[in-house]
């Protein structure tokens, strides 16, 4: 269950003063209007879309732009999202955490390098080590997880340069009958996972 009631001492609620977070290459900051077109065209991109075909999709940027705003920059509570820019502020995907849950002490992680050029330049799993050192500084968080098709052999291997282990297979009712894979790190293991 994620817990973002009002008033809670761990209301997680998105809100301005939401880090920059720096890596040694990249900046993980807040999506703002501009970077609608960049997340719209990812989106679009077959060859990206065939790595992720959980992520949301839109026919037009008209009926893109209010789905940008309020769950990309707006964010529901219960979803939070970063674009990932380069060491020149050149966007090259997005990064984001859901289904954070402090009564397990868990939260979802998925990753998006939408500008195909970039791939297996090592972005990624610099995005993903940099959210997850954020992560394990909030109250009780003690394990980080992300789900990703068993062929999707890019973001396994992101995940895996970032310390992340498979922990097993599993069928997602959203997807095809293809099998994914559970990945997961451990705040106990981040010191070893990113020395």
């Amino acid at each position: 269950m994620t817990d973002t009631r009002c008033g809670n001492k761990y209301n997680h609620a998105r809100n301005e003063r939401d880090p920059l977070l720096h890596g040694e290459r990249v900046t993980l900051r807040r999506p703002e209007l501009q970077d609608a077109t960049n997340v719209f065209n990812w989106e679009r991109d077959d060859e990206v879309l065939r790595h992720d075909p959980r992520r949301p999709y839109s026919r037009t940027m008209a009926d893109f732009l209010p789905i940008f705003e309020r769950s990309y920059m707006r964010g529901n509570g219960r979803q939070y999202w970063f674009i990932i820019e380069d060491e020149q502020n050149i966007p090259l995907g997005t990064i984001t955490y859901f289904n954070l849950d402090y009564r397990l002490g868990q939260v979802e992680i998925g990753l998006g390098l939408g500008e195909k050029s970039r791939w297996g330049q090592g972005y990624g799993p610099e995005a993903v080590r940099t959210l997850v050192q954020y992560l394990f500084t909030l109250p009780g968080i003690m394990r980080v997880y992300a789900e990703t098709a068993l062929a999707n052999h890019l973001a396994r291997r992101a995940f895996a340069k970032a310390g992340f282990c498979e922990t097993e297979e599993i069928f997602d009712p959203r997807s095809s009958t293809e099998p994914w894979v559970m990945l997961e790190i451990r705040k106990s293991s981040v010191g070893e996972a990113y020395k």
